[in-house]
């Protein structure tokens, strides 16, 4: 069990598995040389094919209540590059940590490997995986994810089976910048990657920690925060979101938790020759 405490809450790392991916197919303008000193310094974070990236998800309980970040690559995921089966489920069951006990599930946003479980389908149909929780979203990001020119573009059936269901089973809750979650977790805009990506503030008593979502994509992108990462939606935006966040979380010595981070996902920031990285906990 990968735990964290930040004050009186607990956090505890789960995973849907892990990808790879060609660093290209990530960084298409970032010479392969660039990343020959972070094969030492990260070697988790590498394999023959390129980067290999946990999937993660993040469970919270903080003042009664239980919060998800994100859900996963889910089932049907090899063609997200995962190698192997499906873990959410198996991992969650582990760490003791129920679907119905789950009161709000986060979404950073609605790439495939964050919304993965967010359904459950079978011979009886479609339904919530985490029955008694609202899905918190950004509005910025449903109303992307929903227009009829990026669905038509052969994204319906993927967004049919994890979240254009969601408002009719009443369980979708959309909000528009900053919002409280529950005690301590607070949601912060974090634009870029996706039009309405979200972060989150942890804070109890006087300890903080931010998960990023996919504002950071590795351990290698706190250094190298300026190289075209192909995921983003608006380069630009998510410089200055990357940027910020990571000024936020340097500036008051905040744990940075993140989806695509050395498993379990947490870790600080340092400096070291006047260059910003990140230090695994």
């Amino acid at each position: 069990m990968a735990q964290l405490k930040i004050g009186d809450i607990t956090v505890t790392a789960l995973s849907d598995g892990r990808m790879s991916f060609a660093t290209t197919n990530l960084f298409p303008e970032t010479p392969e040389a660039v990343w020959d000193g972070y094969r030492e310094r990260f070697p988790e974070a590498f394999d023959a094919q390129g980067f290999y990236t946990n999937i993660g998800v993040f469970h919270l309980a903080s003042g009664g209540k239980q919060v998800l970040v994100d859900t996963g690559l889910g089932p049907h995921g090899a063609a997200g590059g995962r190698p192997g089966p499906p873990e959410l489920m198996e991992d969650m069951q582990a760490n003791g940590v129920s679907t119905g006990e789950i009161d709000s599930v986060f979404l950073t946003h609605l790439h495939g490997d964050h919304v993965g479980w967010n359904l459950t389908h079978d011979a009886n149909g479609s339904r919530p995986t985490f029955p008694n929780a609202k899905y918190v979203l950004q509005q910025a990001d449903w109303g992307h994810f929903t227009d009829e020119e990026f669905l038509n573009a052969g994204r319906r059936d993927a967004a049919q089976d994890t979240y254009l269901p969601l408002p009719d089973m009443r369980v979708l809750e959309l909000i528009d910048g900053e919002a409280n979650i529950a005690p301590g977790l607070d949601a912060y805009p974090t634009p870029g990657h996706t039009p309405g990506h979200q972060s989150m503030l942890i804070s109890s008593g006087n300890e903080r920690a931010l998960i990023i979502g996919d504002v950071i994509g590795s351990p290698m992108h706190v250094t190298e925060p300026d190289h075209l990462y192909r995921p983003d939606v608006n380069r630009e935006q998510a410089q200055k979101s990357r940027h910020d966040a990571l000024d936020l979380a340097e500036s008051h010595d905040m744990v940075v938790i993140g989806s695509h981070m050395t498993r379990p996902g947490w870790g600080r920031l340092i400096r070291w020759e006047g260059r910003r990285y990140w230090q695994a906990l």
